[in-house]
């Protein structure tokens, strides 16, 4: 895992206005596949929690969000398909508020002999259901870090998507972003 991913002007300390205190807070946003050194298509986004003391001059980050690339996004909508989406907020054991949005596409049947391959709004709404049960199980249950472990690994996507093709057959279905909405205060100890 690559930790220096950045490096980021700040003015020097001057008088009552701390180098430190003016880093803190900044988001940044790095492709996932720079920091694992692999090839994917989600950014994941970094907020300055602290500053390390010392000679190195290194921030203390956390998970701030994670987005899917334009491009891989757009190279899954397809034309006569349908397009499902939702979001669900839900809050993690160690108190950080989640808002994830996550998004599903269906697919043909191996024998269908029709053009479109559109569900019906009942189907529509069990999905839409079905996988908002499956986020907020899964991330009540967990911290923050095997929450974000678990969205760069995609094995709730695989979850939701098997849940879902027993409703209607799904061909895709990702956890498209996810916003953080509330963070419990940071203790540097």
């Amino acid at each position: 895992m690559n930790r220096a991913f950045t490096k980021s002007p700040v003015n020097v300390s001057a008088g009552k206005k701390l180098s430190s205190d003016t880093i803190k807070g900044r988001v940044y946003e790095s492709n996932l596949g720079d920091l694992h050194n692999i090839n994917n298509y989600k950014k994941i986004q970094l907020i300055v929690d602290d500053t390390a003391s010392g000679e190195n001059k290194t921030a203390l980050t956390n998970f701030h969000g994670l987005d899917t690339t334009k491009d891989h996004l757009c190279s899954l909508i397809m034309k006569w398909h349908s397009l499902i989406e939702t979001f669900v907020d839900v809050k993690t054991t160690d108190g950080f508020l989640l808002r994830l949005f996550p998004i599903a596409f269906t697919q043909r049947n191996k024998y269908q002999l029709r053009a479109t391959t559109y569900a019906q709004n009942s189907q529509i709404k069990q999905i839409r259901r079905r996988m908002r049960e499956i986020i907020a199980k899964f991330v009540s249950r967990h911290s923050l870090k095997d929450v974000v472990n678990n969205l760069i690994h995609e094995t709730l996507s695989k979850e939701m998507t098997e849940a879902a093709k027993k409703i209607f057959p799904i061909k895709h279905c990702i956890i498209r972003k996810v916003k953080t909405i509330k963070r419990p205060r940071y203790d540097s100890k």
